[in-house]
Order: structure tokens, then C-alpha cells, then sequence
């Protein structure tokens, strides 16, 4: 603001973000400071390339910089704002991150596209390498390296949380949003379930969203600047379906749990909110181990008749797709939703057995 004050001229555009684009701390390093990655990267890379013409020069003479009054004119030129005002408006989850668990493939990768779309910086996670490593490529591919971090992480080891929230925190600077999405389905009769499925059930569902989101509150309070959580449960936490008593009651758990959170939280201004999708087959590993057969034979009907029976069984008689789960949870973190906290949406089609009330 000083250097603005003393050396404007009567027609200078206001004063831009007076925030600090480079910051130096002696004996850590160099800090990048912007409105994205991309803008944040080039600076810090065009001022490593200053400081090499510094070395450089003080290895001959001594380097003397630009006047701040020329450095001044070109800064605020009448053109470079002219052209800096034609630019376009910035997006809804412009300078935002969102970390989404579970994001490999399915309802977490199409949240991750739709958020980077929207202009947020997105933490990209899942348990399998391989299939992490196969989302990188193809996003870095769609959409450049500065709107993406891939992390491998396993909801259930907190060594690999604490990992991972250190990854984010390095390459984008703190954490905005956080989508609880990992999960596994196990489909059995009542009496056919083992004490390991339950477990496995409770651990990836109900303690892997508690403990992402305590590693993420813990990150938001530091910033002070509020932030969302949406946690992708299910229809399945309000429907009591046949063979499906673990699953349900490990949904129905993650449900509650929002609620609680919302709570707890609002004093941080932090919003808690639930998508409950149904039967999204697009690309889901849901349909993987075993589920499909299992939910085939729970309802009488063939595997590839499953889709169809899905879709007939709704109000509105449509099929769910991941786009439609993704526009649910941008809807909560849209800027449109603020005042929202501790309520759910569900996404299914239009099942009346779902309905809250």
C-alpha cells in the first residue's frame, strides 16, 4: 500500500491485492503467494530465475533493480489493466481445495472433475495405487498439473492421514473442502455376516469419515476461514433393504455422524452436509466382490437386469449417474448453499421409502 500511495499517478487504477506474491523466510526458504497454482508456480519460478541474475551479476559487479517508479508504471500501464479487466470472471471454488477420498474412479472422480471444472484445486485419493496412478495420468492429461494432487491413502491407517494431509498442506497451502466418499459394500443375509465384515464395514465407513474429517477440522480452525464438509453416504441409511443389514447400519451410522458434526462445527462455520446417492453403477467398484450378484439375487432378477430394475423402482423412473452426484455436491459448496448445515439431499430418482419425512 505505501509503495501504491508513493508512486501512483492521478489516472492509476486502484490499488490491486496489496498481499505480498513472494515471501522469504531466512533459513526455511521461498514461499509462493496467488489466486491459484498455476500463478503462484510461474512466480515462484520467474523469481528463482531473478535471483539467478542476481548471482550473476554480483559475480561480475553488483546487480542494481529497476527503479520502483518505472517498476510502478508498467505494473499499473493503463493497457495491462485494460487487459487484466477483460479477463475472465473467476469461478465459484476459485481458491479452494477439496480433498475427496475414495476419488480414483466412480462418484469420487466425478466430484473431483466437476470441482476442478469449477475452478478448485483438488487432492485426488484412493486405497489402490494402480488405479490412482491411471486417474493422475488422465487428469494431468485434461487438465494440466496445478489443479490436481494425487495421494495414495488408506482411511483406516492414520499414518497414512497424517501423510497425507502433510502432501496437501505442501503443494496447495491448507484445505477448503473435504468429501468423505471412500467406502465398500458387502451384501449378505442377516445370518451370513462375519464379525470381519461388520468390522471392515464400521472401520472404512463410519471411523474412516470421523477420523478424514478430525484430520480436516484440525487443518480448518488453524485457517479460520470456515469450510465444507459432504459426506456421500447412501439411501441405504434411511431404507431398510433385504439383505443388507450391515451395510445399512454402517450408512445409516455415517448419517448421524453429519448431523452431530453440523452441530459441533457451526460455531467454526464450518458446514457439515450429506449426499445420499442410490445405485450408481457408472464406474463404481461398488459392483466389484460380489455386490452386484448379491443384490441381483436379493431382489429375484438377473446381474445385467440390475440397472433397468434400478431405474423402474424410482419416481421419476431415471437412472443415476456420478454427474448427478457431483452436481449435488457442488450444489453445497456452490456459495448458493452458505446458510446450510446438517441437512442431506437425496439423489436417487425419487424413492418415497427415502423420503426424510
Amino acid at each position: 500500500a505505501d509503495y501504491y500511495e508513493k508512486h501512483k499517478h492521478p489516472n492509476s487504477p486502484a490499488m490491486r491485492d496489496p498481499n505480498p506474491v513472494i515471501i522469504l523466510w531466512p533459513g526455511v526458504g521461498l514461499f509462493s503467494f496467488a489466486k491459484d497454482k498455476q500463478t503462484s508456480r510461474v512466480a515462484s519460478e520467474f523469481y528463482i530465475n531473478a535471483i539467478n541474475v542476481m548471482r550473476g551479476a554480483e559475480a561480475v559487479s553488483s546487480y542494481v533493480s529497476l527503479p520502483l517508479q518505472e517498476a510502478f508504471n508498467i505494473e499499473y500501464w493503463l493497457l495491462e489493466e485494460a487487459k487484466l479487466q477483460r479477463m475472465p470472471k473467476e469461478k465459484p471454488l476459485s481458491r479452494r481445495i477439496a480433498l475427496i477420498t475414495g476419488s480414483a474412479g466412480g462418484i469420487g472422480k466425478g466430484i473431483a472433475e466437476r470441482y476442478i471444472q469449477e475452478g478448485a484445486c483438488v487432492v485426488v485419493t484412493d486405497i489402490n495405487a494402480e488405479r490412482l496412478a491411471e486417474t493422475e495420468a488422465a487428469m494431468q492429461k485434461k487438465y494440466g498439473k496445478d489443479v490436481f494432487l494425487g495421494v495414495t491413502l488408506d482411511v483406516t491407517d492414520p499414518e497414512s492421514l497424517k501423510k497425507a494431509m502433510q502432501a496437501i498442506c505442501l503443494k496447495f497451502g491448507g484445505l477448503d473442502i473435504i468429501v468423505n466418499n471412500a467406502g465398500i459394500s458387502i451384501s449378505k443375509a442377516f445370518e451370513s455376516h462375519t464379525e470381519e465384515d461388520w468390522s471392515k464395514l464400521l472401520d472404512i465407513l463410519v471411523k474412516g469419515q470421523f477420523d478424514v474429517s478430525q484430520a480436516g477440522v484440525k487443518i480448518l480452525r488453524q485457517q479460520g476461514l470456515g469450510g465444507d464438509i459432504i459426506n456421500i453416504v447412501s439411501k441405504n441409511a434411511l431404507v431398510a433393504g433385504p439383505k443388507n443389514v450391515a451395510y445399512g447400519t454402517a450408512k445409516a451410522a455415517q448419517l448421524h455422524m453429519s448431523r452431530l458434526m453440523a452441530a459441533e462445527l457451526g460455531e467454526d462455520k464450518i458446514r457439515v452436509n450429506v449426499v445420499n446417492p442410490d445405485a450408481v453403477i457408472e464406474n463404481s467398484n461398488i459392483w466389484e466382490g460380489g455386490w452386484a450378484e448379491n443384490r441381483a439375487k436379493a431382489y429375484g432378477i438377473e446381474v445385467k437386469d440390475l440397472p433397468a430394475y434400478y431405474a423402474n423402482r424410482t419416481l421419476l423412473k431415471e437412472s443415476v449417474k456420478t454427474s448427478d452426484i457431483a452436481d449435488a455436491a457442488f450444489a453445497f459448496v456452490s456459495g448458493m448453499l452458505d446458510k446450510s448445515t446438517g441437512n442431506m439431499l437425496n439423489v436417487d430418482g425419487g424413492l418415497a421409502a427415502a423420503f426424510p419425512r
